[in-house]
Formats: C-alpha cells, structure tokens, sequence
C-alpha cells in the first residue's frame, strides 16, 4: 500500500450557529482580534454582528478591517498589517470568502515578519510564526478555511497572482457554519461551488494524490455534482447549503495534501486579465484539463466516472474520457456557468502570453499527472475560449 502522510493542524467546528463560537475560541488565543472581512455582505446578512456579539461577550477586543477586495493586493494587507501592529492584535479573525481569509493569513504573517511582504511570497519563506488565524467562511468554494496557502494579487508592472504556502499559515480554528451561506447570490454559489470541485478533481488526479486524500476527494465530487443544481432551485435549503459546504471543506482538505494541477494555474490570468470571478475561470478550463489528463491515464478514470454519477465500467478509454467530460459540462451548465465564451473575445497572443507563464510555474506542472508542453497549454486555453486554429 502507498504510504503518505496527512498534515491538519487546523481545529474544525461545523453546523448550523458554528460563527457564535469566535468568541470562545478567540479567548483561548489572546484578547485583541482584528476582524478582517470584504465589501458589505458579511455585514448585510448579519454574519459580522454576530461574530462581533459573540467576541463581546467573551471580553475580546475587536478592532474592524472591512473592505477586502476580491483577489486582495499587497496594499491591502499593508493597511491591514498597519492596523493590527497599532491595535496591538494579538488575533487575526478571517470572515467572508476566500479574499478575506487568504487576507487575513497575509495580515497574521505581515504582523510578526520583518521586512517587506513579497519576500515571504512563494513556498515556505516566513522567519517567524504568524499571529493566529480563526478562519469563518461564507462561501463554499476555496476552502481556505483548512488549507496553507493563501493568493494576492501584485502591481509591480502588470497584475499578477502570487501564492504564499507555508504549514505555518493554517488557520488554527475554523468555524463552518452553513447558515453563514443561505443569502448567497446563485452566481457566487455556482462560481464557488464549481472551484470546490475543481479542488477535488486536480487533488484526485495530481501527482501527489494519496490514499486519504482520494477518499475525501471522491466524497466531495459526488456531494457536489448532486447538491449543486439543487441549490440553484432550493437557494434556501439549509441541508442542500450544508452538503456543500461540507464538500468544500473536504476539498480543500484534499488540496492541503496534494496541491493543484494545471487547472488553478492556468486559471490566474483568466482573473486578472479578463476579470472573471476565480471559480469561473477554473470552470471554463476544467473539462478540456481532465479531457487532456484523463486521455493517457486511466488510473483514476472510473472512480472520478462513479462520483460524477457515471458508469464507464464497459466502456472504452476514450468513450469514458468524453462521458466524463461532458459530464462536467452539463453540470456547469446546470448551475449556470456555460461555456459558450464566443462573446468573450480572447486574442491568439492573449493566449500565447497566459501560456508562456503557465509554463513558469514548475510546481503545478510537475504536480499534473500528463507531462505539459506550450502547445499543450495554448491547445487547451484554445478549446476552452471556442478558438478555432
């Protein structure tokens, strides 16, 4: 049997009412939290009041650093670093989607490290232990909330998605609360949703999946292809809104141990440049990855079939590959991300460029189980865009 081992330092509390439990938790960590959260939505549906009530009442300071942008910028986390080290923090509270948290990672991190915050981007550079983390996600998508990375976005010259990996930076306590997500707009549980599982497919194939880590895997795939069309016609069903976050949980337990593959990393410039939300460019990408991953490697191929809800078992390689992603397909479809991106116009040297720096980032191509070529890589970009050479 395959040995592996399995990292998760993370404290996990998951059900209805979980966010109520900040306070308790934050108590045992120090006395001064900042509160880091986005725009307003945290606030409008009751998600800061009660995170706040809830640190009040256990006599923990809170000092509020709202506003995070989506794909958060080093300046933010310099205004919010400046914020905590004036109010003496001594915790570091990450409420919302993944923005927030992988923000309040940066800010824990920014807050005990020396020097400037770049220096620490990339795979296990901090000097010193950052701050802790409690970790309250609002969306089911990234699965920050149990995961050692954390993505901003740079300005030097052109934007550009950075990750920061480090054991250091798993949030030491996360709060899973499903209520936290009924008021989510269809768009952002589809967009979310889809990432989740795009975490759960790129672990299950990757490299470096595992036996444990496959296990995990395969639950969440099969707990979101069935849950998320449901949730688009029962947005209020707090059972269906549970299984998803649970999902997203899983999956991102799943990618803490093996990584991403060529999906995520493919996916950033679609952000930066074109302005689509994280999980959407993951979902236009992943059914034309797994079609190139899962044509020469069959290892995988039927239980990633079974968890889909397909049955291959008689099937040929290639007729399983193709049931499969169109599988993936339809599902995008039902939750009303198409892949229809003709209006979306993309220049072949648009392309050319997001290829030549996919193929920078060595870690995710020796994580993707298919040796990747440039061509390869613009092929892909190619058939997601509908580009027709």
């Amino acid at each position: 049997m395959q040995s592996f081992q399995f990292y998760l330092p993370t404290r996990v509390y998951f059900g209805k009412g979980m966010i109520e439990k900040v306070g308790e938790e934050a108590k045992k960590l120090g006395r001064r939290a900042l509160v880091v959260t986005g725009g307003k939505s945290a606030r409008r549906m009751g998600a800061l009041q009660k995170a706040e009530d809830s640190l009040k009442k256990m006599g923990v300071k809170t000092i509020l650093f709202e506003g995070v942008e989506a794909n958060p910028g080093l300046e933010t986390i310099k205004r919010g670093t400046n914020l905590a080290k004036k109010e003496k923090c001594r915790i570091i509270v990450g409420l919302g989607g993944g923005s927030p948290m992988d923000s309040a990672k940066g800010i824990a991190v920014s807050s005990t490290n020396p020097g400037s915050f770049t220096q620490y981007l990339g795979r296990n550079k901090l000097e010193e232990v950052p701050l802790p983390v409690i970790a309250i996600p609002t969306t089911a998508g990234t699965g920050s909330e149990v995961t050692p990375y954390a993505v901003f976005t740079t300005t030097d010259g052109k934007h550009q998605k950075k990750i920061m990996a480090d054991p250091r930076i798993f949030p030491k306590v996360a709060l899973v609360d499903p209520e936290l997500t009924l008021s989510l707009p269809s768009s952002v549980t589809a967009d979310t949703g889809i990432d989740a599982l795009s975490h759960a497919i790129e672990g299950l194939i990757s490299n470096n999946s595992q036996p444990l880590s496959d296990y995990l895997a395969l639950e969440a795939i099969k707990l979101l292809s069935t849950h998320l069309p449901e949730v688009a016609r029962n947005p209020q069903d707090i059972e269906i809104r549970g299984r998803i976050l649970y999902a997203s949980l899983l999956a991102g337990m799943v990618i803490a141990q093996t990584g991403a593959i060529i999906v995520h990393g493919m996916s950033y410039r679609l952000t930066t440049d074109l302005n689509l939300p994280h999980g959407r460019a993951c979902a236009i990408l992943l059914p034309w990855v797994c079609e190139f991953n899962l044509k020469s490697s069959s290892a995988k191929l039927t239980s990633l079939a079974k968890s889909l809800g397909e049955d291959v078992e008689n099937l040929s390689q290639e007729e399983a590959v193709e049931r499969v992603v169109n599988r993936l397909k339809e599902l995008l479809l039902q939750v009303g991300l198409s892949q229809d991106l003709e209006s979306r116009k993309i220049e072949e040297s648009q392309i050319r460029d997001f290829a030549h720096e996919v193929m920078q980032d060595k870690r995710k191509l020796a994580n993707n189980p298919r040796q990747v070529t440039l061509e390869d890589v613009i092929e892909i970009y190619r058939k997601a865009f509908g580009v027709v050479k």
